[in-house]
């Protein structure tokens, strides 16, 4: 790949993209936590995000504010640093 067929990511959809996934991500394991053992999802949710209460509004509410924290911080590091390196070395 030579330089005119570079094309840099942006951070903002990428941004999105990661929020909506883990959001979806969260809400689909809350869903299973509902009708398989929860222990497991309970420890790592715990570790994950802070503040989280299992199954309870402000849970929900704190773990979907933590998946799209977590989905832009992701985007404002990897970015950047992507695009560095594949204008440095491609």
């Amino acid at each position: 790949m030579d330089h005119r067929e570079f094309r840099p990511l942006s951070i903002v959809p990428l941004g999105f993209t990661l929020s909506v996934f883990f959001a979806v991500s969260f809400i689909l394991c809350l869903l299973a936590a509902l009708v398989l053992p929860t222990q497991g999802m309970r420890m790592v949710f715990d570790a994950v995000f802070p503040g989280f209460v299992w199954l309870t509004a402000k849970g929900v509410v704190l773990g979907l504010f933590w998946a799209a924290f977590y989905g832009w911080y992701i985007a404002v590091l990897f970015v950047p640093i992507r695009n560095y390196f594949f204008r440095r070395f491609a």
